[in-house]
């Protein structure tokens, strides 16, 4: 009895790496799979649990936009991912999913800003025109609007698109995020109410953040 059962045991020892192996040969892909959405999204465990590696991508697209928008001065990645932390927090926090609608006439300009928010968990909607912005705040709900200053031969049209709202009794925040800062246009973006005027990704970060906590 002894001998059958040291025969089964080493069957066993034998057959399970096997067995193993098949199995993981079998089911390679959809594993893959798993492992390649894991560094995607970020994964929320019921005490708030945040993949970093969504926070290192959302920060590597913020060091990229930086490089583009303040090559003088750019973010460096400890200072971006410190400031994708405070966002992931944020958005974690929040009662329902941010949503954002970004207005430029150049939507690619933004690309890799817009990533770091999506990346975080944020919705971020586009329109390229002050009537198509107007139209959508309209029809749906938006935390944050973020607006150039200028499109096409419309210099101001970032206050346009505020004094409009204003106009219409909206009382959204409003941030102006500019291919250049001029003080005279950071000092009346002050007395017109809007909430901040800059060219920085990192200060725009800290622009959204501040208004989503209140």
């Amino acid at each position: 009895m002894t001998t059958v059962t040291a025969l089964l045991q080493g069957i066993g020892a034998v057959l399970w790496p096997i067995v193993v192996l098949v199995v993981v040969l079998i089911f390679r892909k959809p594993i893959v799979g798993l492992l390649t959405q894991a560094t995607s999204f970020a994964i929320k465990a019921p005490g708030g649990f945040e993949l970093s590696a969504v926070k290192t991508q959302a920060a590597d697209a913020l060091v990229e936009a930086s490089a583009t928008k303040n090559p003088g001065a750019p973010i460096t990645h400890a200072e971006a991912y410190d400031k994708a932390s405070a966002m992931a927090q944020t958005v974690q926090q929040a009662v329902r999913t941010p949503r954002i609608l970004w207005v430029d006439d150049n939507p690619a300009n933004n690309a890799n800003e817009r990533l770091a928010m999506q990346r975080l968990g944020m919705v971020v909607v586009t329109s390229t025109s002050t009537a198509d912005a107007l139209d959508r705040i309209g029809a749906e709900h938006y935390d944050v609007v973020i607006s150039d200053m200028a499109r096409g031969l419309q210099r101001r049209a970032g206050f346009t698109l505020f004094e409009k709202l204003r106009a219409a009794g909206r009382d959204l925040p409003y941030i102006v995020y500019a291919g250049s800062v001029r003080p005279a246009d950071v000092e009346e973006a002050k007395k017109l109410g809007i909430r901040g005027y800059t060219n920085r990704p990192g200060e725009l970060i800290d622009l959204v953040v501040g208004v989503l906590r209140g």
